[in-house]
Parts: structure tokens; C-alpha cells; sequence
């Protein structure tokens, strides 16, 4: 028999369905989502469920003992459907916290923040987890995204310092991954690279630092974070800062340095018989960042070694050349 049941409130999503897949492993899992699963498993089962109800997650979230929010209206859908954004992200993750903190064999919930919170932009020194929210200093495509998940971390944290139960918060890099959302800066150019297409990144933002992080990493975290909140092992603080932890690989990856890293990996997994090139296309938009720029930060990410006892990232090269050569050997069968 397995153990304890945990609630993923979105978990028909990417981030969502790699936690229910890798967690129903040791834990009995339970999908709550307006949408079915892309890939049902018969070990998981499946609620669907409207966030806006309170009354309907209430119900749906009455049988487990730990909530996993991993809900968000994303990029495009967010700038189409602002009113649905509002709706889902600020109102729906409302209704979830509340549930967590009435429904008493509840224990605690752990949140899915991103890094995007920090802006993209002039990042400079240290970023711990108090470096601060910059709505602006994004991409005007993601400026909602970023608030919202501003919006979300904001009522997690309030209620973490006003109920008994524990909120927790992990902040994911962007995640590299097998399955990983189409439109995301990896898959696009694996896709094309793996094509035999050339890989081309836009002048204005070639040099923009991102963060990564493995979905294996995410799921690792995930699962003894939510070990900890079960057994009892989070204190409760008085600052819910405590609990919120940055989870990314500490070194920032440019985007043009993610295209070459991909090329490369595609011609070595290959042997040399694809040799996907690095295109950079100008569309002569303002240049917003520098190949410096990415010398000017680092993460902080002494949480993940202290608070979930993580000793070791993986690197995002070696995740990008473990996805890659998963797309080759399912082409070869």
C-alpha cells in the first residue's frame, strides 16, 4: 500500500503531470483539474474540478493529507483572457489556500513559483530568496504571467504566517525536460536542431540569462518537501520567508549559449550525421541585454542543500543531452 494521498490542484499541466507520474511512486496521488491528464496512469486518480468553486475543491481536496498548486493561466492564453487569468490565478489559488487551512486532515501545501519573479532584466548581485519581486523588468508578453505568480507567491506566504498548517514555496528555474512545453527557448531548438534546421535565436535577446533546472530536480525537491510538511519536520515561522526555497542550477545558461550547447549535443549523440548551425536573426529590435550581463549575478540556492538536504543539481547540459537522446532512441524504435 502506499502512503499518504497528496492533491495536485492543476496537475493535468507539464509541471503538474511529472509530479503525479514521479510521486505516485511512494504516495497515492490525485489529479484536480478543470482538464483530464495528457497521460492518464491508471495509479492516479483524476477529479475534474472547477478552482473558481470553493465548494467543488473542497470536495475534491477532502481525502488528502497534502496539496501540491501547480494551477496558472500561462503565455498567450494570460494576455487573450485577462479576466480568466484574474479568475484562476489570484481567485482560484485563494480558494485552495483556504481549504488547506479549514480542512483539517490537511497538513500543509507546497506552491510552484518561478524564477520569473525576479524580472529578466538588469539582474545584478546575489539573488536569494529576498531579492524582491520586478514585474517590470520582464518581457512585456510575460508581464501578467509575472504578476500573477507575484500575486499567488504573496497569498501563499500570507497564509503560511496566518494559518497553523505549512505553505510552502519552491521558485523552479525554467524546466528542461522530456515533454516540455512547445513553445519553450529548449525544445523549440532541439526540435529544429534535430530537424536538421538551423537554430536561430534573436539578436535583442541572444545574451538574456535564464535559469534552468531538471524536472528530476523539481520532483526530488518536491517529494521531500513534502515528506518534511507530513512528518512534522517544518517549524512554523514567523517570517514565511523560511519556507520559500530558489530551485535552479546557480549558474546562469544565455539563450545563445543554450543554442550551441544543443547543437552540440545533437552532433555528438549523432556521431556528426545531423549539424544543426547557430543562426542569429536580427529583426532590428533594441538590444536588451549584454554578454556581460550574465557575469553579474549569482544564485543562492543554499536552501536546497539546507532545507531539503539536495546535495547536488543537475547540470543543464547534461539534461539537454538526456532529452535529446531520449527523442533519438524513441526515433530508432
Amino acid at each position: 500500500m502506499r502512503g499518504p494521498k497528496v492533491g495536485i490542484v492543476g496537475g493535468s499541466g507539464y509541471i503538474g503531470s511529472a509530479l503525479a507520474d514521479y510521486l505516485s511512486r511512494e504516495f497515492t496521488v490525485k489529479i484536480i483539474d478543470k482538464n483530464p491528464p495528457r497521460y492518464p496512469k491508471n495509479d492516479v486518480e483524476y477529479q475534474q474540478c472547477n478552482i473558481l468553486d470553493y465548494n467543488e475543491i473542497k470536495k475534491a481536496l477532502n481525502d488528502v493529507e497534502l496539496v501540491i498548486h501547480a494551477a496558472i493561466v500561462q503565455i498567450p492564453q494570460i494576455n487573450e483572457q485577462k479576466k480568466l487569468g484574474y479568475e484562476v490565478n489570484f481567485l482560484g489559488i485563494q480558494n485552495v489556500c483556504r481549504v488547506v487551512d479549514e480542512t483539517p486532515p490537511i497538513k500543509g501545501m507546497i506552491f510552484t513559483g518561478t524564477w520569473h519573479v525576479f524580472g529578466e532584466r538588469e539582474l545584478n548581485g546575489t539573488i536569494d530568496e529576498a531579492f524582491g519581486f520586478r514585474p517590470d523588468k520582464v518581457e512585456e508578453r510575460a508581464r501578467l504571467y509575472a504578476l500573477s505568480k507575484i500575486a499567488q507567491e504573496v497569498i501563499v506566504r500570507y497564509f503560511d504566517e496566518m494559518s497553523e498548517k505549512t505553505y510552502g514555496l519552491i521558485r523552479m528555474g525554467t524546466v528542461l525536460g522530456e515533454g516540455m512545453p512547445e513553445k519553450t527557448a529548449a525544445n523549440i531548438f532541439i526540435s529544429k536542431g534535430l530537424a536538421g534546421e538551423s537554430l536561430t535565436p534573436f539578436k535583442h535577446s541572444m545574451h538574456r540569462p535564464m535559469l534552468y533546472v531538471d524536472i528530476n530536480d523539481v520532483c526530488k525537491a518536491f517529494r521531500i518537501y513534502a515528506m518534511k510538511i507530513l512528518n512534522g519536520e517544518i517549524r512554523k515561522e514567523e517570517n514565511s520567508l523560511a519556507h520559500v526555497v530558489n530551485l535552479c542550477w546557480p549558474k546562469p545558461i544565455t539563450i545563445i549559449e543554450l543554442a550551441y550547447i544543443i547543437c552540440d549535443a545533437i552532433i555528438k549523440l549523432t556521431e556528426g550525421k545531423i549539424k544543426p548551425r547557430v543562426e542569429i536573426v536580427d529583426r532590428g529590435q533594441t538590444i536588451l541585454f549584454e554578454a556581460a550581463d550574465k557575469q553579474k549575478l549569482e544564485v543562492d540556492i543554499g536552501k536546497v542543500y539546507h532545507l531539503l538536504g539536495i546535495r547536488k543539481l543537475k547540470d543543464p547540459q547534461k539534461s539537454v543531452e538526456r532529452i535529446i537522446g531520449k527523442v533519438l532512441q524513441k526515433h530508432r524504435n
